[in-house]
């Protein structure tokens, strides 16, 4: 071997040592900049053709964010599409829209195990491995390869792992949280969302997860604070009024009615027509013989006067605060409102039937026969509806 030729053997050498042990580093900086620039599908690309056989952790465990955050098309979390984007565009612009697509097999979870085994000690993994378990229960819920409780389980192993060794961050403890409750370990599930609002400010949803598991370990007052809480932060009036309502329930259950109509009538206030807001309010009022009964009553009858459960829900407010009275009163003035609706007047004369049988047994009777004669002209014979009217019939005719 001449001069030249030994000189330029040891130029390579010295030459391409750096690069390859700078090349891991140069792959995973292009990739984050290709991210920058919305460009996820050259991203994934430039790791994929690296690793191929994802061997090496930090490119893996970058191919998941990619398409955890950033896919258009999944299915099951096993198949992705990724699509480069204009600056200006947003992934929200083409996610579950047709078009066309390369698609990408990452089956995370089969892939992290196997580095977990040959990385134990590499505790990014078992994140990974938590953030790919959480975003398939979150976008497949009750759908997935596994079974909800299975998923929450695995969620909370793999994070209790990765938090224990120094990574977690807010939205890890709010998803341990999170899981435990969906597990009903509502104990278990306060430390994480205390620890998830210690570490985000004003973090509105642990605020009212955490009201919420307060609420079911019978801990009221740390219920009410909380809720109360996420009242202010929520912008949402939907989720206003759901923490609302959680406060009322809350102080019901401390028997304190004054306060549980207040903030039933702010969760009201907030969602107007939503049943779970109106039904706990005529209760209240017709227990505490509030000057506003009539008119929520009406506003719940008006819900959905067609569906037997409005009828079902006014007789056990009604009843068990012995107002009867009031409820026969009320229907028999809808009977001329709804006087060419069949299925609502056919509801009416069933449900006055059913008030009657304690009251007139004869009038309750005719009121059945009624309701049968309208509801022959809206159902087949064989609907239940019918059977309901002849056991009513037969108990009016008991002496």
């Amino acid at each position: 071997m001449n001069k030249t030729k030994i000189l330029s053997f040891f130029l390579l050498l010295i030459l391409s040592g750096p690069i390859f042990a700078q090349s891991e580093a140069e792959i995973l900086k292009k990739a984050n900049d290709l991210i920058e620039d919305k460009k996820y599908e050259s991203a994934f690309r430039v790791l994929d053709t690296f690793d191929k056989d994802n061997v090496k952790p930090e490119i893996v465990l970058l191919k998941e964010d990619i398409l955890l955050s950033y896919f258009v098309t999944s299915m099951m979390h096993q198949l992705f599409a990724l699509k480069d984007l204009k600056k200006t565009e947003d992934i929200s612009d083409y996610r579950g829209k047709e078009g066309s697509f390369d698609m990408h097999m990452f089956e995370a979870d089969s892939i992290l195990l196997v580095l977990i085994k040959k990385y134990p000690e590499n505790y990014k993994l078992y994140k990974g491995l938590g953030d790919f378990y959480y975003a398939a229960q979150t976008h497949y819920s009750g759908n997935w390869l596994k079974n909800d409780s299975t998923l929450f389980e695995l969620i909370i192993r793999n994070y209790r792992i990765a938090a224990e060794h120094g990574l977690g961050d807010h939205s890890m403890y709010f998803a341990l949280g999170l899981s435990n409750l969906s597990l009903s370990n509502y104990k278990k599930a306060i430390p994480d969302l205390l620890k998830a609002i210690e570490l985000k400010k004003d973090y509105v949803d642990a605020e009212y997860n955490l009201a919420y598991a307060y609420l079911f370990t019978d801990d009221r007052e740390n219920a009410i604070k909380y809720a109360k809480i996420s009242i202010d932060h929520y912008t949402d009036p939907e989720l206003k009024s759901d923490a609302a309502r959680m406060v009322a329930q809350a102080y019901l259950e401390l028997k304190d009615d004054k306060n549980a109509i207040k903030y039933y009538e702010l969760a009201r206030s907030l969602s107007p027509a939503n049943y779970e807001n109106i039904r706990p309010l005529l209760d209240l009022y017709v227990k505490t013989g509030n000057s506003k009964k009539d008119v929520i009553r009406d506003a719940f009858f008006e819900l959905a006067p067609e569906k037997p459960t409005i009828y079902n829900d006014l007789s056990q407010i009604y009843l068990q605060y012995e107002k009867t009275s009031e409820l026969l009163a009320f229907f028999k003035k809808q009977l001329s409102h709804y006087a060419g609706d069949k299925k609502v007047s056919g509801n009416l004369y069933f449900y006055l039937g059913r008030l009657y049988l304690d009251v007139d047994k004869k009038q309750s009777k005719e009121y059945f026969l009624k309701a049968k004669d309208i509801f022959a002209t809206v159902y087949e014979k064989d609907n239940a509806v019918f059977d309901s009217i002849q056991e009513g019939i037969q108990q009016a005719e008991e002496k």
